[in-house]
């Protein structure tokens, strides 16, 4: 075997090696329909969480297709997306199948294909440009139900607890069973003893039934009478006194309102400044009491007598003080007058100095 012919077995076996790895990849992967017979349908969605090209398309938990175009509705559409459907020829789906987006807990997202009961088949188009459009729902999402759910456990876990505590309640109520029977005795008697005071407060109407209508009567004609008397002259006359009355009342509340500060005053201590003229007036007389009240301290002993030995009790009491103060300004008068002679030689020598000042520099010199 020469080199050319090794090189082209070689050369085949890499193209046919190429060619099966092709196919495979094309039938094994994700664009198996390339070479399968398939037609095409649009769903409009309002919303289309989670969807995009290769959302599988399924029918009764079965692959029928998959999703081949996403795109949002024309302005001239309603609001929402339109999803275009890739769906196999060899699946055929009855009239009345409503689309609907689900989700998973772990977010895996499908279109699935709910039962239709139409009596035909839906019709699809070979064109996915000429497609006819269906309108498709959105089924709740399992992760908010499961939140909402959480939500309803945690009431009803507050529930049961608040139904536990009514238990526990009631377990109380049902060990204190044996003090209800007292209770309900004793509330039995209280009962039977008004049905007995009521019972005799009948007979007693009863018995004095010809005396109650007499004095009926006579409360109706006082009643009468009264009404007469309380014509309207005497009511003008009742009103004034009344507004008089609340008149005179207000003036005392205001005077006594006014009189509060006085009375704050006269109750406040010693050592409390007053506010008022009659608070300082009587705060002066209340220091003049107790400078009296330590003098007159003073001037008696414990026992409550005159000390005798006081210098005013002395001068109220002994004569000798009067003695020795006539004997003082007796003294005292005869010092002064043989002072006046003296004075009158001054009062000479300060004139003569004050006439000529000179005087005393020449007295001087003669000496």
């Amino acid at each position: 075997m020469n080199e050319r012919v090794m090189q082209f077995r070689i050369g085949m076996f890499v193209i046919v090696a190429g060619l099966v790895l092709t196919m495979m990849i094309i039938w094994f992967g994700e664009s198996p329909t390339l070479f399968r017979d398939h037609s095409f349908v649009k769903v409009h969605f309002i919303e289309a969480p989670g969807v995009a090209e290769g959302t599988p398309v399924r029918k009764s938990g079965i692959r029928i297709g998959e999703v081949s175009d996403v795109q949002f509705s024309e302005p001239d559409q309603p609001e929402g997306v339109i999803v275009t459907l890739s769906i196999s020829s060899k699946y055929k789906i009855r009239e009345g199948a409503n689309p609907r987006i689900s989700r998973s807990l772990i977010g895996d997202v499908a279109i699935d294909f709910e039962p239709g009961k139409g009596p035909g088949l839906l019709v699809m188009s070979r064109d996915a440009a000429k497609a006819p459009q269906l309108e498709g729902v959105v089924a709740p999402d399992p992760a908010r139900a499961l939140a909402a759910a959480t939500v309803a456990f945690e009431k009803a876990g507050a529930t049961l607890a608040t139904i536990d505590n009514a238990f526990s309640e009631l377990s109380k109520i049902t060990k204190n069973a044996d003090q209800i029977g007292p209770f309900l005795a004793t509330w039995k008697e209280t009962g039977n003893r008004v049905s007995t005071a009521a019972d005799s407060i009948d007979r007693f109407v009863k018995a004095n039934e010809s005396d109650f209508k007499p004095a009926l009567s006579n409360l109706k004609a006082v009643s009468e009478k009264l009404d007469r008397t309380l014509d309207p002259d005497t009511l003008a006359s009742l009103k004034r006194g009344i507004n008089q009355f609340a008149s005179a009342t207000n003036r005392l509340d205001t005077s006594l309102a006014d009189a509060a500060p006085v009375f704050k005053d006269l109750g406040a201590g010693v050592r409390t400044q007053p506010k008022t003229d009659f608070g300082q007036t009587v705060r002066r007389l209340n220091v003049i009491t107790s400078d009296v009240n330590l003098l007159t301290q003073t001037l008696r002993t414990k026992e409550g007598t005159l000390n005798p030995n006081g210098t005013l009790q002395m001068l109220v009491a002994k004569s000798e003080m009067y003695d020795n103060m006539n004997r003082m300004a007796t003294t005292a008068t005869d010092v002064f007058s043989g002072l006046k002679p003296v004075v009158a030689l001054l009062r000479v020598f300060s004139e003569k100095i004050a006439k000529d000042p000179s005087l005393i520099a020449r007295g001087a010199l003669q000496r």
